[in-house]
């Protein structure tokens, strides 16, 4: 009986080892679960290239006179970061940011043609050349999400910029003159990675029906470079 009770002291003394043993374990996991982000710095630069050749719907006055006016033009956008953005990757998915200021320039040249057609008479027409307008604007931003991890998915760019009219640059135009963005991006990060860059481009064709004609094509470049920070 007393041999018994001794074996079983040690058996119990076995078990109480192998508690503090497994719950030590169990914590050493718990720590590494807790990884910090990867930080780095993004830069962003990127380019917007519209080409307008737009004939409105026609217009007639109280004399029975009709009006059509067409527009002809090319619109060039160059903007990016004004400072570097720090962005933050759990693993390899992005934490949601906000990026701004972006600040950039846009010009603009080309034509304005209006051609009016009365009852009596041959129709007139009149061309209207334009000179090189220069537009700035400061502080827009877009956003950045990590849709799933190793994809980033751009925003639209928030920017207003005062009306041009000559040419005259289409309702389209005005209302997302920075688009399109690019698809979402696949990123390919590990924990050596010091330095990574990414270029995307997409294109937004506009072709109009009657009472309109023309087309409106929009095509944007972008390159994202992401520095590591930490």
């Amino acid at each position: 009986m007393r041999r018994a009770k001794r074996g079983l002291g040690r058996l119990a003394g076995n078990a109480g080892l192998l508690g503090v043993t497994g719950l030590a374990t169990f914590a050493a996991s718990g720590a590494g679960a807790g990884t910090a982000p990867q930080v780095f710095a993004l830069t962003i630069r990127a380019t917007t290239v519209a080409d307008i050749d737009h004939t409105g719907a026609p217009t007639t006055a109280s004399d029975g006179c009709t009006t059509t006016s067409h527009a002809a033009g090319l619109l060039k956008v160059h903007f990016g970061t004004r400072r570097p953005v720090l962005v933050r990757f759990d693993g390899t998915r992005l934490q949601t940011v906000d990026v701004g200021p972006l600040d950039g320039t846009a010009t603009l040249t080309g034509s304005n043609q209006v051609e009016e057609t009365c009852a009596a008479g041959p129709p007139t027409v009149r061309t209207e050349n334009c000179g090189k307008s220069t537009r700035t604007f400061r502080n827009a931003k877009t956003a950045l999400r990590g849709t799933r991890p190793g994809t980033i998915a751009v925003g639209p760019v928030r920017v207003s910029l005062r009306a041009v009219d000559c040419p005259r640059e289409p309702t389209e135009l005005r209302q997302a003159i920075l688009a399109p963005t690019p698809a979402p991006l696949r990123i390919a990060l590990s924990s050596r990675s010091a330095r990574v860059t990414l270029i995307a481009s997409a294109t937004r064709t506009r072709n109009y029906g009657s009472p309109e004609q023309g087309i409106l094509q929009q095509r944007t470049t972008w390159r994202f470079t992401f520095v590591r920070h930490n």
